[in-house]
């Protein structure tokens, strides 16, 4: 059970702001990542793993990141990233779940994607 005092991190919700293509065109998400909004939560490790890609190994990590229910967490999706704004590690946003009270809304993010 997750209460207001164990928010104690700070997280940057981050959204990919829509890009040029060059020729007047607007390509969804291919700008800058831009900080939409900052908001105290907390975060769990849930597990660790290791893929490859072009024969290097890579860590992936899986992380619940609880924060409160707010008018601005309606509109994350799995198009944004979080992070974190202590140690600056970010993670892709992979699934949002709300609990039942409607107070509080887990995000399941992976960190260390390339």
């Amino acid at each position: 059970m997750t209460g207001g005092g164990d928010l104690r991190g700070v997280f940057e919700f981050r959204k990919a702001d829509d890009g040029n293509d060059g020729f007047g065109g607007v390509i969804p998400g291919a700008g800058p990542v831009t900080t939409i909004f900052t908001t105290s939560g907390r975060i769990d490790v849930r597990s660790g793993d290791e893929m490859v890609l072009n024969n290097l190994p890579r860590g992936v990590s899986t992380v619940e990141i609880i924060v409160r229910q707010q008018p601005a967490t309606k509109a994350v999706n799995t198009t944004w990233s979080i992070r974190e704004k202590r140690s600056g590690r970010s993670y892709n946003v992979k699934m949002m779940k709300p609990d039942q009270k409607g107070a509080f809304i887990t995000f399941t993010a992976e960190g260390g994607t390339p």
